[in-house]
């Protein structure tokens, strides 16, 4: 009898400041160019503000400043990764994560995955996991973590 196949997954990478996320395609609505944010007021600082889009009002955060970092902003190679609601939020409640670069597709494939070792993930509670890919560290955001942060 055959082991059964494992499916491969569709990802992107998205770069930050001294890492690269690793989010699951189903999980991202759109890549747009980065552009002015409405600041909120009494926000914290990893929120960098918020900005139109398909007439919703969407919060653009800085993954960087959430996880104890500098406060990321934008630059002329910087993009704006739009994600679905996280699980149990209403469907209009999108947000955003902002790059230090453009993002790539990256498509997993579980025979060329190594599973990072806790040792090498940043100390964070926003970081779930992490994989090694030819050598590279991407790291998986906590959802869960995130919505907690998000939507307290």
């Amino acid at each position: 009898m055959a082991a059964p196949a494992v499916e491969r997954v569709h990802a992107l990478e998205i770069p930050l400041r001294g890492a690269t996320l690793l989010v699951p395609s189903a999980n991202i609505a759109e890549v747009i160019n980065a552009g002015d944010f409405t600041p909120v007021p009494l926000a914290p600082a990893w929120l960098l503000g918020a900005f139109a889009w398909r007439t919703l009002a969407v919060p653009v955060v800085s993954l960087e400043a959430l996880m104890g970092g500098p406060v990321s902003a934008p630059s002329p190679a910087s993009k704006v990764v739009i994600l679905y609601p996280l699980p149990g939020r209403r469907d209009w409640e999108f947000f955003a994560i902002l790059t230090h670069a453009e993002p790539r597709p990256q498509t997993i494939d579980p025979a060329h995955a190594v599973a990072a070792t806790g040792a090498e993930l940043p100390d964070t509670p926003y970081i779930a996991a992490g994989l090694k890919l030819g050598g590279r560290l991407l790291v998986i955001p906590d959802l869960e973590a995130l919505k907690q942060v998000f939507y307290p």
